[in-house]
């Protein structure tokens, strides 16, 4: 069963029960998602330096 039928079924009988077979069925396509995006390295910077500038004086 795709997310699609899940959730068209939840529609048609208002169960609980197939409130949560979809709500498993997109966590698990989310969670697919949000892993991939955490495997990647958004900042390769060896240092930490800031952005403010202090001046003399």
């Amino acid at each position: 069963m795709n997310e699609l039928d899940a959730w068209n079924s939840f529609l048609h009988s208002g169960s609980i029960y197939d409130y949560l077979i979809y709500k498993s069925i997109h966590n698990d396509r989310t969670e697919e998602h949000n892993s991939e995006s955490n495997n990647e390295i958004y900042n390769q910077r060896t240092y930490n330096q800031g952005t403010e500038y202090r001046g003399e004086g």
